[in-house]
């Protein structure tokens, strides 16, 4: 039988235009009748809305992969079901890509650069790409230059009004997507985390920070999920562990699947006193930087401490999130990986959040003027001024 499950549940889903990395979503390989069925079934079994999906079903109208999935799923609500490569798969769980590794905005803004890619220390946020390889940028321009492994390429860019030429190559890279500061306000000490993926590795890059912050006694937490898409619950029930020690044992959230699979349904819970590792914090109050771009196992985060910190204690600043309470555990079918929606993610008071997003707290613009560290950047400063004044500005 060549498929198999995949022993981890993902929320991830890819929500920001950019040149990151490939998707070719499975296309390479041979599309059998076999495999179609193999679709099929899931679609008719395990899939949360199992039960509106059509029978009967002509395997050889679908060419592809993704084009099988979008047609089978219902949507709306189901935006997110998808194949991936073994290629794309690994190279999520191992932070490992390649590419340039900027994201931008349809205007060829940049938005962010992964920390240890090509473009780190090379482009900035808020630069704007005029032309490459002395063409007008364009989105195949930039996507045909990354294809080019190894051959650099010449950036156009325009940084605080003035044009400079920036030369980049594209290549395999690893990269890492948490960082962290102290910033002091009137003697107030607040922890902020920039954190980008939910990923299997990305733990070991947050517990240091969280090992600073309970080092220094902040008595503030600032984390930054506004472009985080999302990834594994492990990982997110990790960093709820070092957001409070508070609720030992106390659930976190559970997975709720369709009817037929309750058996399935599992639940993730704070971690025991004995396994502390001591830099976990109790924090009573988080601000969460959130915008469209920031979904799944950002949101279930979010969602979980509102049962035990209430929602006046968890704060958002930004604009609404994407709104996915959804994920899915994974199969294997010879070398592409299916993750079809399976169950509803709920917090401790039976809510999940809304397909529609959480709504923020107080409302401020992702300021691509700034650095998102830079006090003075539009939803952090948000952030800091309400921890001044216990009020949005």
């Amino acid at each position: 039988m060549p498929a198999q499950n995949i022993f981890f549940t993902l929320l991830a889903f890819s929500l920001l235009f950019g040149a990151c990395g490939s998707s070719s979503q499975g296309e390479t390989q041979t599309f059998t009748k076999e495999e179609k069925k193999f679709i099929h079934t899931l679609f008719l079994t395990e899939y949360l809305w199992y039960d509106q999906v059509a029978s009967n079903v002509n395997y050889s109208t679908f060419n592809t992969r993704q084009e099988m999935i979008d047609t089978l799923k219902i949507s709306p609500p189901d935006r997110w079901s998808f194949a991936w490569t073994r290629e794309e798969y690994n190279s999520f769980t191992n932070q490992k890509t390649s590419g340039f590794g900027f994201r931008y905005t349809p205007e060829f803004k940049i938005i962010s650069v992964r920390t240890g890619s090509p473009s780190f220390s090379k482009l900035m946020r808020g630069d704007t790409i005029l032309e490459i390889n002395a063409k007008p940028v364009t989105i195949n321009n930039i996507h045909n230059a990354k294809k080019n492994i190894g051959t650099p390429s010449l950036f156009k860019i325009l940084r605080n009004g003035n044009v400079i030429d920036v030369t980049i190559t594209s290549q395999e890279y690893n990269y890492t997507v948490a960082s962290g500061k102290i910033i002091t306000q009137n003697k107030t000490k607040i922890g902020y985390l920039r954190y980008d993926e939910f990923t299997d590795n990305s733990i070991a890059e947050f517990e240091p920070i969280f090992t600073r912050f309970k080092e220094d006694n902040i008595s503030e937490l600032i984390i930054d999920l506004r472009y985080n898409g999302g990834g594994s619950i492990d990982t997110a029930s990790a960093l709820l562990d070092n957001i409070t020690n508070a609720y030992p044992n106390q659930r976190q959230v559970y997975l709720d699947w369709n009817t037929n699979y309750k058996g399935k349904n599992s639940t993730y819970r704070f971690e025991s006193k004995d396994l502390e590792d001591g830099n976990e914090l109790t924090m009573k109050r988080v601000f969460f930087l959130v915008t469209q771009n920031t979904a799944s196992a950002s949101e279930l985060v979010i969602s979980a401490l509102k049962p035990y910190l209430g929602n006046a204690n968890v704060i958002t600043v930004g604009t609404k999130t994407h709104g996915k309470p959804v994920g899915f555990t994974g199969h294997i079918y010879n070398n592409t990986f299916y993750f079809i929606v399976n169950f509803f993610v709920k917090n401790n008071q039976d809510q999940h959040t809304s397909f529609d997003g959480i709504p923020v707290t107080c409302n401020a613009t992702d300021d691509l003027s700034h650095q998102r560290d830079d006090e003075n950047e539009t939803m952090l400063s948000t952030a800091l001024y309400y921890i001044k004044n216990q009020t949005c500005p």
